[in-house]
């Protein structure tokens, strides 16, 4: 039966179980009833799990009837964010403060989908699909703790991928893009350290206040004279702390915020410099700073072009070319599916969630009044599915 069929066939199923994981989220590290759940649906498919050793999350492998052929890991991730919902939808969260509003329960759906498919249409296609349900992207620990556990490996995915739904791009339609795709992610904590003393007598002090603000207008600096215009990155200092009284010169500041970029060498350099120019502006008043980032950061996802190109082909077959935007701009936003995709090679594409005519899809992710249209449901099944079978049969 073709994947068009197949997913016609299934889709009103699909959305039941969509709407099942939206009324019942879970936050990251949490997703226990919805890794029971999943295997539930797969229960009658050739699956097969394997155990890792993680409390949440699952991993299982399918094999075609073709043939030997290469390893692809599909991967979807589970967890929700802490967040009141406000959509309105008859479907909405029963859980206080706990939303679906990134998109993670249609992932997991899509993924159920696509396993559906692939399992129907096993003589089609050859080698193994590694299928990976995964827990707490939300909190860029999941991907770290899946490869520790040795999602990549017994067998090592010659390939990832995974989606993500995108407000910005029509339901039917999917967006791709060869390179970055999204930012690396970086937080930052500036400790600015001087002398504290009385307002009225600044001579005997040393005051951390101006030398913090220098610091955070010359990080700027970095973005506009340090870099080309061609290569994009964002420092944002969004907090900042110091003193006690408005007349006690302060003895410490502290600043925090996050960078975004779009290369590990930029990413690499915008480090350097921060503690460069935040231990130099300090060193001139007499202060002291120290540059600390916290945790090792999500690196960037960069797109592999080659397969960004079977996919380009695999979507026009299976959705049509006026159903692919071609998406001129990365995003920002970070994803941990980076991570995969420092040891292999692999690439995230967009799934359209967007419907002209209700603006509730129109709202950004993480946005507690967000409805996705479930038109991207079967739209993603598809997508996924039949670029697996693609993926799988072309000669590598």
């Amino acid at each position: 039966m073709e994947i068009q069929a197949i997913v016609e066939e299934i889709k009103e199923e699909m959305i039941r179980i969509r709407r099942h994981i939206h009324m019942h989220p879970e936050l990251s590290h949490e997703e226990y009833e919805t890794t029971k759940f999943v295997k539930e649906q797969l229960k009658d498919t050739t699956i097969e799990w394997q155990e890792l050793g993680l409390e949440t999350g699952a991993v299982g492998l399918m094999h075609g009837k073709a043939g030997d052929g290469p390893v692809l890991m599909l991967r979807a991730d589970l967890d929700a964010l802490p967040l009141m919902e406000e959509s309105g939808v008859e479907f909405a969260s029963e859980k206080p403060n706990v939303m679906h509003a990134c998109g993670h329960d249609i992932h997991t759906t899509v993924l159920i989908g696509a396993a559906k498919v692939l399992d129907r249409t096993r003589d089609d296609w050859k080698g193994t699909i590694k299928f990976v349900f995964q827990p707490s992207e939300e909190k860029a620990g999941g991907a770290p703790e899946l490869i520790e556990a040795g999602v990549l490996e017994n067998p090592k995915p010659d390939h990832a991928v995974c989606l993500h739904t995108w407000p910005s791009t029509d339901a039917g339609k999917i967006g791709i893009r060869p390179g970055p795709m999204t930012a690396a992610n970086d937080t930052f904590h500036v400790t600015v350290k001087g002398t504290g003393g009385h307002g009225a007598h600044p001579e005997k002090a040393v005051d951390p206040v101006p030398v913090a603000g220098d610091v955070v207008d010359l990080f700027q600096r970095i973005i506009s004279r340090n870099l080309s215009p061609f290569d994009p990155a964002v420092i944002t200092a969004g907090q900042i702390d110091g003193g006690t009284a408005n007349n006690v010169i302060a003895t410490d500041v502290n600043v925090s915020g996050t960078v975004r970029t779009l290369s590990q060498t930029t990413r690499d350099y915008i480090k350097k410099r921060m503690k460069e120019i935040a231990h130099h502006v300090a060193a001139a008043s007499n202060a002291e700073a120290e540059v600390d980032f916290k945790g090792a950061g999500c690196p960037p996802v960069i797109n592999d072009p080659h397969l960004v190109g079977q996919l380009e082909q695999s979507l026009k077959k299976h959705l049509g070319q006026e159903n692919i935007d071609y998406l001129k701009e990365p995003s920002t936003g970070s994803e941990d599916f980076a991570y995969y995709l420092e040891q292999i090679p692999g690439m995230l594409f967009r799934l359209g969630t967007r419907n002209a005519e209700d603006s509730r899809t129109h709202l950004s992710l993480h946005n507690p009044g967000i409805v996705f249209d479930e038109k991207a449901i079967p739209t993603g099944i598809i997508a996924m599915s039949g670029f697996a079978v693609d993926y799988l049969n072309a000669v590598h």
